[in-house]
């Protein structure tokens, strides 16, 4: 069975990763019936543990993964290791006895469970006993009901997820509401500034954008560029000493490393080094997002053997989030860069949606957002199946997290500690009293 298999990072006060929900679908069309339900899980869990495995598709990080009534009752969570999921109950399931005691169950086993979707209703304190965490879709109640929800479960030791967080001033009011994680797309909406003087490093990243959008490369100004930069210096050789590489000896000098590389290679480094520098003050997530749809677009585009004439597909993809890395509009920022036509009004939504380059934005921000829907419609449109399609995905996800993984980027305070399940739950010894009381 072909299956989409994706994941969205759940991120804390600091813009730290500490989890994803896997987003999934069993097929090319969204379902809407309880029993596809039940396969579309089945399928991702089989798939994420059996398949492409935790560690590959996660890193360190625990997983929030779907559950219907069926699958709270049934076995699916042997496959699952406690310490790396968290079974995410849907709003779909009631808060009867049987699913009530299997909480429980799941709980002395030792998982972290979540409610999703909760309302400040019955079913929510119903749940409350046996959940460790709430999430919130800020999207779908009110101020007034996210203010309760958070004045009301705090004082239970239950952590609380606000869910759709699309712009910075909803992060912030959630963090003051005392919400512990937030999901959704605020790290990428950018927030217009007043014009500021830029700082030197950001000068030398715009001084390497210049050098590399020359036709014929000056290798001697780059390497000159790179080698009085210590923050380019030690970009160059991380990346050519990651994984992505399979070198017999490991590179020690920038100018040994630039003649390894080539242009090609020069300019896919040099602008994940700049638009890295640029976005410095950003959430570490964005940056890595930023990279997945650089490499995602590229290798999607290869696989399906899309014509983008002279536009690199992995320009293209990490271009789609300059105005999130610089905070300016992002019109503003493509005249200021005297990018290509092609490129400027496939990024700026002019072009038709049938071109190559408006497909391969699509299909790459859809998967990105789950939207199977769209997905499957282009997939077909472009020549790729689900399977196909998936291990795209999976490629790209492998290279970004030899890269550039969260922890290198974070610092020493961040890999003091790695996310798990057990570190998003406060003990509940109360559980053992309700469950007694509720059967």
């Amino acid at each position: 069975m072909e299956v989409y298999l994706g994941r969205q990072p759940i991120l804390d006060s600091r813009c730290s990763v500490v989890g994803y929900e896997l987003l999934f679908r069993a097929s090319m069309a969204n379902f809407c019936n309880a029993l596809d339900d039940v396969v579309a899980t089945s399928q991702v869990i089989v798939n994420a543990v059996l398949g492409v495995g935790l560690d590959r598709l996660l890193g360190s990080k625990p997983a929030f993964i779907n559950f219907d009534r069926t699958l709270l009752l049934g076995d699916w969570t042997t496959l699952l290791p406690p310490e790396r999921a968290v079974i995410e109950v849907l709003e779909t399931v009631p808060a009867d006895a049987q699913v009530l005691a299997a909480c429980y169950e799941l709980h002395r086993q030792g998982y972290t469970l979540a409610l999703d979707d909760c309302l400040d209703d019955e079913r929510t304190a119903a749940f409350a006993p046996f959940v460790d965490i709430l999430k919130v879709d800020f999207l779908q109640t009110s101020h007034t009901e996210q203010e309760s929800i958070a004045r009301r479960y705090k004082k239970l030791n239950l952590k609380l997820v606000a869910e759709k967080i699309e712009t910075q001033p909803e992060f912030q009011r959630a963090n003051r509401l005392g919400y512990d994680y937030f999901q959704g797309f605020f790290f990428a909406r950018p927030t217009v500034l007043e014009a500021a003087r830029i700082p030197a490093s950001q000068i030398s990243c715009l001084r390497l954008v210049k050098q590399i959008q020359r036709k014929d490369l000056d290798f001697r100004a780059i390497e000159d560029l790179v080698r009085h930069d210590v923050s380019f210096s030690h970009s160059l050789l991380t990346y050519l000493n990651s994984a992505a590489f399979h070198w017999a000896d490991r590179i020690a000098s920038v100018r040994h490393g630039l003649m390894l590389m080539g242009s090609e290679e020069i300019r896919k480094w040099a602008w994940m080094a700049s638009l890295s520098g640029l976005g410095r003050t950003r959430p570490a997530v964005l940056m890595m997002q930023v990279l997945m749809r650089g490499r995602f677009s590229e290798v999607i585009a290869r696989a399906s053997k899309l014509s983008t004439g002279d536009v690199d597909p992995f320009l293209l993809g990490m271009f789609s989030l300059l105005d999130a890395i610089l905070q300016r509009p992002l019109a503003g920022i493509l005249n200021d860069l005297n990018i290509s036509r092609n490129i400027r009004d496939a990024l700026l939504g002019t072009m038709p949606e049938s071109d190559p380059l408006s497909l391969l934005l699509t299909i790459v921000k859809a998967y990105e957002a789950g939207d199977w829907q769209k997905v499957g419609s282009v997939a077909q449109t472009i020549g790729l199946s689900a399977d196909a399609l998936s291990a795209c995905y999976l490629e790209s996800l492998s290279w970004v997290d030899s890269v550039f993984a969260f922890d290198e980027q974070k610092g020493p305070a961040a890999r003091q500690s790695k996310p798990s399940p057990a570190s998003l739950r406060q003990p509940r010894p109360e559980l053992s009293r309700f469950i007694h009381s509720s059967s």
